[in-house]
């Protein structure tokens, strides 16, 4: 566990309020927020570029908030939930944390939600994307930034039956994540009138997908739809590419990630993707992601990416849910989040909180990639679908984690 370096705009928050308080030490007790995320491990990019946005957001806020400094703790989960559990329950018993974020494996974030909703902090899972977080796992104590795999799924299903195919082989990255967006795309075969030809699942760690490939090559599939991601995926799609693939089928991700593509040569950047956000999507989020790289010029992703997006999206919700609230007492502060809209999200549509939930409405991007880009823009916007014409609604969710 270490400290995140967040730079001068804290420092400064801190001494400008000690100076203006004089002794009253209690005054300018700094709010704590501890960043349960991967430092090291399949998922170490990503970990790296949600702890980026978290940093973006809380310098818009000055470092602080209510007037109190704001000290960020991380604690490498090692995408590990046994791992991201024992170092939750030392954040908030040992650091005096009250608020948690990060995640970015759904195994996580289910695991660090328990711990919350047991000691009675709040967590905002930032990047899991299993239905399971705000579905049968949905929590008092827990929200969650990152779309959900109904709202991913959903957003590219019948543009994918229509135009790329209707006979669906899935590789699943076999854990709770892998699991959601395999399974929602089984549910969407009756609604646009595909049907599925097979199935392999890859545990985490896997880098050979030859024998996979090689099944897939002659299952007779007309799409290949992929629920995979962090170093495993790079190593996926640079195999895809050299085991020619695309020339036997479509290739669709249920979810990519842009760190994921951009280390690709142009020619292995190939698939349709369901994504969260695009860098590109409006002059204001272009503008942002210009902004983040010229202050992290060596982060994975020169431009914004699902991660980043996530983590600025996700503080600057937690931060104005301790607004409203005026307090950092975290019962008032869950119920001053629920309903919370922010208009400023750099995107079309602004972002809202589902009370019944705790899921944050945002838009979903459909993208095809672009092998012949020589610079950042390896994707081209096809779709952007607003968040509640693909979200599961209460009677699909139909649970209650809302504030009485």
């Amino acid at each position: 566990m270490k400290k995140l370096k967040i730079g001068f705009f804290i420092v400064m928050a801190a001494c400008v309020v000690v100076g203006g308080l004089g002794t009253s030490a209690s005054a300018v007790e700094p709010i704590r927020i501890g960043l349960v995320s991967p430092v090291s491990g399949n998922y170490a990019d990503h970990g790296m570029l949600e702890r980026i946005g978290m940093e973006m957001a809380l310098e818009e806020y000055g470092g602080e908030i209510l007037g109190r400094p704001v000290t960020l703790i991380t604690a490498d989960s090692e995408t590990n939930p046994d791992a991201a559990a024992r170092r939750a329950r030392r954040l908030i018993e040992v650091d005096g944390v009250k608020f948690m974020m990060g995640g970015v494996s759904s195994s996580v974030a289910t695991a660090v939600g328990a711990v919350a909703e047991e000691k009675g902090a709040l967590y905002f899972a930032t990047n899991g994307n299993s239905d399971t977080v705000t579905g049968e796992h949905a929590r008092h104590h827990v929200f969650r930034a990152g779309r959900s795999m109904a709202m991913l799924v959903r957003g590219g299903a019948k543009y994918v039956a229509d135009n790329l195919g209707k006979k669906w082989f899935f590789i699943t990255h076999d854990y709770s994540w892998g699991h959601s967006g395999t399974r929602w795309a089984r549910n969407m075969l009756d609604v646009v009138g595909a049907k599925e030809v097979g199935e392999i699942k890859v545990p985490l760690g896997t880098r050979d997908f030859s024998s996979q490939l090689l099944q897939v090559r002659n299952s007779g599939a007309d799409v290949l739809v992929i629920t995979c991601a962090g170093f495993d995926n790079v190593a996926l799609m640079k195999q895809l590419a050299e085991y020619r693939i695309y020339d036997k089928m479509n290739v669709w991700y249920t979810l990519m990630e842009y760190v994921d593509m951009w280390p690709l040569d142009p020619k292995e950047r190939q698939p349709y993707c369901s994504v969260e956000v695009s860098w590109d999507e409006t002059p204001e989020m272009i503008a942002f992601s210009e902004k983040v790289h010229k202050k992290y010029p060596a982060a994975a992703s020169p431009v914004i990416d699902n991660g980043s997006y996530n983590g600025w999206l996700a503080m600057k919700l937690l931060l104005e849910g301790i607004k409203k609230a005026g307090t950092d007492d975290v019962e008032k502060v869950i119920c001053a989040m629920e309903g919370l809209e922010l208009k400023d999200t750099k995107r079309k549509n602004p972002a809202k909180i589902r009370a019944f939930d705790h899921q944050v409405m945002s838009d979903v991007v459909l993208v095809k990639a672009n092998p012949k880009a020589t610079d950042t823009r390896i994707w081209n916007v096809m779709d952007v679908i607003p968040a509640e014409s693909v979200a599961r609604t209460k009677a699909e969710n139909p649970v209650d984690v809302s504030c009485k």
